[in-house]
């Protein structure tokens, strides 16, 4: 309204102006007047026009408002409410990915709000959160939106806090964390719920997400409880699974079974591995390798083969726990006749990290490299002399490459590569072996030099002229 009386006031004083202007031609006596009017008229016209311009910056200003993160408060729902809301939600099958409906995104933006408002109750909901995980009830929580992907669980990616959980059970452990976490005298009711169900589950997905949920609430203070869950999954997942005549374990499709109930046996040793647990040292020697069946052609008729396959989640406990002193237990398996060549180059490739450490490793990476040496001996095909040649020269190169792998490489460690580098150099008088070698001797120098090694690149390629 005051904008409005101000443009008013402005149009009838601006009318007056023209009235005076268009009485040029009267007498002097009035254009005397007129002058003195106008100066009036002037000033006020002036006065006018300056709160015009201030009425429009006020109505046209923004007004910043600073406010605190607040957690919402809980809605006049009861946890009960919210729970049963939760369980009956229409989600439909997983797969079915009709599209990015309106319906759906209000779905999800539901389920968000309604885990938000049960754990802004705060411990008020953990009773009955507690009742309902009694219940062993889940259900399976899915996104037909690339904004949010809960697919990133069935790839193993967990997260300790989930904007949309991938089950209605992840969802209310979440919860349950957070209440003891804005909550620090309720912290040990929460912790006594998650231990429950540790207790009883048979997910290790779950398991992998109770241990960081643990840890987040009591650093190190749980461990021996999702360690000991870890040990019975475990153990109860290879005495189901069927083994060969030999005791090999024997690989199965998991596909058809929904990933929160797969066995991911692999996050298990995972949790083994991180806490370097020695327990499962025994089981996992047995466990290392495993047979599968796959399809091949042979004599135009496709027939199932049988297969050998190294567990790289078992290795990978080995030498996350055991570190060099895993090598004696993998030199083991690599000399085992018969063996498949991929798993004698899974096993290669870990060696190398320990050449100079682990003698073991050295006579592994040491038979590699000779049979490099062994093809470029010269054949009386040229054609075959190029192609073994070559051959010899990627193997040989990658093994001396990966000993000049590193920035930070102890003063220890570059001295024993060094001491089996000059091991090799009597193997071979080949004049581009010897450049290679030659040129790996230079980088131990300059890894040796602290300034100089910040600046070099992490990988090094012995045949890339310098």
């Amino acid at each position: 309204m005051k904008l409005i009386a101000i443009i008013i006031a402005t149009t009838v004083v601006t009318a007056s102006v023209t009235f005076v202007v268009s009485s040029a031609n009267k007498e002097v006596v009035q254009e005397e007047r007129r002058e003195i009017r106008n100066d009036r008229s002037g000033k006020v016209i002036a006065e006018l026009q300056k709160q015009l311009k201030q009425a429009k910056a006020e109505a046209g200003r923004v007004e910043i408002i600073q406010s605190e993160i607040i957690v919402p408060g809980a809605s006049t729902k009861t946890p009960e409410a919210i729970l049963d809301y939760l369980s009956k939600l229409p989600m439909g099958e997983r797969n079915d990915r009709g599209g990015d409906t309106d319906e759906h995104r209000v779905l999800i933006r539901q389920v968000i709000r309604q885990f938000e408002e049960i754990t802004s109750m705060g411990p008020d909901a953990l009773p009955a959160i507690d009742r309902f995980l009694d219940q062993g009830l889940d259900l399976l929580l899915w996104e037909n939106t690339s904004q949010i992907t809960t697919r990133n669980w069935e790839r193993g990616q967990i997260y300790l806090d989930p904007i949309f959980p991938p089950s209605l059970r992840i969802g209310l452990f979440n919860s349950v964390r957070h209440i003891g976490k804005r909550n620090g005298t309720h912290i040990q009711e929460c912790e006594q719920i998650i231990l429950k169900v540790l207790s009883t589950t048979g997910r290790s997905l779950e398991v992998a997400y109770l241990a960081l949920v643990l840890d987040d609430l009591s650093k190190d203070q749980h461990t021996d409880a999702y360690l000991q869950a870890t040990h019975e999954l475990l153990i109860d997942f290879y005495n189901k699974r069927p083994k060969t005549a030999d005791g090999i374990l024997m690989a199965q499709d998991e596909r058809e079974v929904s990933y929160l109930d797969r066995q991911n046996k692999w996050m298990l040793w995972n949790i083994l591995r991180k806490n370097k647990d020695t327990t499962f040292m025994n089981q996992a020697k047995r466990e290392l390798l495993f047979e599968y069946n796959r399809k091949e052609k042979k004599d135009g008729q496709e027939i199932e083969v049988a297969h050998t396959g190294i567990d790289r989640s078992v290795m990978g406990y080995l030498t996350g726990v055991l570190g060099k002193d895993a090598m004696p237990i993998l030199r083991d398996v690599y000399e085992t006749p018969n063996l498949d060549d991929r798993i004698r180059s899974e096993i290669r490739r870990t060696a190398v990290n320990y050449v100079g450490v682990s003698e073991d490793s050295n006579i592994i990476v040491n038979s590699r490299i000779n049979e490099g040496f062994a093809l470029l001996a010269s054949l009386d095909d040229k054609k075959q002399e190029k192609e073994n040649r070559e051959r010899g020269l990627r193997t040989i190169s990658y093994y001396l490459g990966s000993l000049g792998y590193g920035r930070e490489v102890s003063p220890d460690i570059i001295q024993q590569r060094r001491q089996f580098l000059n091991t090799l150099r009597p193997q071979s008088n080949d004049p581009e072996i010897q450049a290679m070698m030659d040129k790996l001797d230079k980088r131990f120098d300059t890894m040796a030099d602290p300034k100089q090694a910040k600046k070099i690149d992490q990988k090094f390629d012995p045949r890339v002229k310098r």
